[in-house]
């Protein structure tokens, strides 16, 4: 399983130029680039830490009516694959496999610098564990609501302010990350970031420095660094990969 994984992260990366939607294995989206004027934008993102932990993931939102520049209805579609060390009530630990598929549709504001935009949908989760363990919830695949809320803002020329944050029923997953840069390098933005995530199976923290939003053609390209935290491994260092492109 680790090694396909690694295939599909590598996939993502390949197809998409891969969060975060942003992202990470949950991404949010970004505001689109004035130049490409897409109708349809797709963000990738894959996340590796010294836990063993491994997600990739996908976003795919469409305005039906317009481009992304201009307000209106969207449309949404989510997915990931993950490995994950969940702990249990034994007081151990057991190797985890995920996967999720989200269809949403929602609107979008746009004002002259930010874009807000909710979604709310359904979505299929599947969850599970290398071993049984009476002090974690069933494993199986649910189906459940999802929401998603984005906002990317640009209070100057020179800075940005990027919060998303999705809730789904299925397994009680949620996921919420906050960015705020600078101008730096290649046209992106260098700065903090911060992000929850988890479900009953399994809680994370991370903390870190991202430059995101380096363009390169019709590709908008993120790293992030950091430190992270979860119930069952602790303590530990990640790295995600964020790839945005559209047409």
């Amino acid at each position: 399983m680790h090694r396909c994984l690694t295939c599909c992260a590598a996939a993502f990366s390949a197809c998409v130029a891969p969060a975060a939607r942003a992202a990470d294995w949950y991404t949010g989206a970004v505001a689109p680039v004035e130049r490409g004027a897409w109708i349809v934008a797709v963000d990738a993102s894959t996340t590796l830490s010294s836990q063993g932990a491994q997600f990739a993931g996908a976003t795919v939102t469409a305005a039906p009516r317009d481009t992304l520049l201009v307000g209106g209805p969207r449309l949404r579609l989510d997915g990931l694959i993950g490995l994950y060390r969940a702990g249990g009530g034994n007081g151990g630990s057991a190797l985890g496999e995920q996967a999720e598929i989200a269809a949403m549709a929602g609107y979008a504001w746009v004002m002259p610098d930010a874009v807000f935009s909710g979604f709310v949908g359904l979505n299929a989760r599947y969850n599970a564990l290398s071993r049984f363990d009476s002090g974690l919830p069933d494993e199986g695949t649910r189906i459940g609501v999802k929401a998603a809320l984005d906002l990317y803002a640009r209070p100057t020329a020179f800075t940005m302010v990027h919060a998303t944050g999705t809730y789904a029923s299925a397994f009680n997953a949620y996921y919420g990350r906050v960015r705020a840069g600078v101008a730096g390098l290649a046209g992106g933005f260098l700065g903090p970031e911060f992000a929850v995530l988890g479900d009953d199976f399994y809680r994370q923290w991370r903390a870190g420095v991202h430059l995101s939003g380096m363009q390169f053609g019709a590709v908008q390209l993120g790293v992030s660094v950091g430190y992270l935290h979860d119930r069952a491994r602790k303590g530990g260092a990640y790295t995600t990969l964020d790839l945005r492109t559209g047409f």
